[in-house]
């Protein structure tokens, strides 16, 4: 099989066959790499319930039902469904040790509905407007054209 000069049936040398297989090699891992499965994702609605705490009553007129979300600088397709707005609520200590919840006579704690088709719904997150959402997550910003506020995410339902 190997002559005297190391060729392969006295044609071609090792090294040269072992390049050529590493060239088609890559050839065909490019190939096949950019030929992913053929599943198309159908994107699902997703519809989170947020409370922005604590917010100064002038913002409170910003907020309006049907506001789009931004991310990254760009409008995505998420949408504020409904907007409530009650007295903050707050705890007092009282000369006991112990304390009360009460309402702020200032403040106000604006309870939202966004809702957005995404599909970016794994086993592992749901993504919705370019954000990571998850039920308790308390660092969630709803940022519009208008405003952006810090909420904590209450409710997470995937229709």
């Amino acid at each position: 099989m190997l002559d005297k000069q190391g060729r392969l049936f006295g044609r071609i040398s090792i090294i040269d066959l072992a390049i050529i297989v590493a060239v088609v090699l890559v050839i065909v891992g490019v190939f096949y790499r950019g030929k992913g499965p053929d599943t198309a994702v159908a994107p699902k609605t997703v519809q989170i319930k947020v409370v922005c705490p604590f917010v100064y009553p002038d913002v409170v007129p910003n907020v309006n039902v049907g506001d789009q979300l931004v991310a990254n600088n760009q409008l995505v397709p998420v949408y504020i469904k409904d907007v409530e707005v009650k007295k903050a609520a707050t705890t007092v200590s009282k000369p006991d040790g112990s304390m009360i919840l009460t309402e702020n006579p200032f403040r106000k704690d604006i309870f939202l509905v966004i809702e957005g088709e995404t599909t970016a719904v794994s086993p592992h997150q749901i993504m919705l407007g370019g954000q990571q959402v998850r039920a308790g997550k308390d660092d969630y910003y709803v940022k519009t054209r208008t405003v952006e506020l810090k909420a904590t995410i209450l409710q997470v339902e995937v229709k």
